[in-house]
């Protein structure tokens, strides 16, 4: 019931079905009351613009995306947990069983970054098959080693299929490591929600965000110019906060 739950909120809460809902109810309505069936379509396609342009995009996630981890921060912490977000299993070019998707490697390259820099820190690979054949976990661990030649320790977590098993299944073992404190890399606006997870299972996560989407810079016209990048990109950001609403 509760994962029906979720799932209606995700289909009729992220744009642009929103929207096209409240257009169609009021092409329907229309029929019997022109203006208030009028009133609804304007609202409807008044709601697509504004979800449609890169300022409100920017906006959402200004909301959800963190700071960046400090050296200090780093010093304190135990290990370094990436989460999966996304296997490409299409990948015949290469000698190995998937790949990363274009997410996933953003967030193994700054997971690489900071293992550079903290050689002896353990590394926890988290992600399960969720589309493909092939365990996110796996493949990302695979990447750290193969292409990042890194000289971490490096654990692969294999079962989990979303961000709540993510903290859940990674718990297990950081706890029986004795591990409390990570940092844990994701996307800035995964991680407001990524780290009420892990404060939940009993672990104190420290964010170590990448791939920043608010700009912070001054307003200019492009910032209101519709687009399919900026409603994709606030459909990522709703997504967070209804996730962030429904598990707390």
């Amino acid at each position: 019931m509760l994962i029906t739950l979720h799932s209606i909120l995700r289909c009729f809460l992220l744009p642009p079905l929103n929207s096209i809902c409240i257009v169609l109810i009021g092409f329907y309505i229309i029929k019997k009351y022109k203006l208030i069936g009028k009133a609804i379509v304007t609202v409807g396609l008044l709601t697509l613009y504004i979800q449609s342009m890169p300022l409100f995009a920017s906006c959402l996630h200004s909301n959800l995306e963190l700071p960046p981890i400090s050296e200090a921060q780093m010093e304190t912490v135990q290990a370094i947990v990436v989460l999966d977000g996304g296997v490409n299993g299409r990948c015949s070019e290469y000698e190995t069983e998937g790949v990363p998707s274009a997410n996933t490697l953003i967030r193994l390259n700054y997971a690489a970054y900071l293992a550079h820099k903290y050689p002896n820190l353990p590394i926890i690979t988290s992600g399960g098959v969720s589309g493909v054949h092939y365990a996110g976990g796996k493949v990302m661990r695979h990447t750290l080693l193969k292409i990042y030649r890194l000289h971490n320790p490096i654990f692969a977590e294999i079962i989990s299929r979303n961000t709540d098993e993510n903290a859940k299944y990674v718990t297990k073992m950081l706890l029986a490591k004795g591990i409390k404190k990570i940092a844990l890399v994701s996307q800035a606006y995964h991680l407001k929600r990524a780290s009420m997870l892990f404060r939940k299972y009993g672990i104190n996560p420290i964010p170590a965000p990448t791939d920043y989407v608010s700009s912070g810079e001054d307003l200019s016209l492009s910032d209101f110019l519709p687009s399919a990048a900026a409603m994709s990109s606030a459909s990522i950001a709703l997504h967070e906060i209804i996730g962030y609403w429904y598990y707390s």
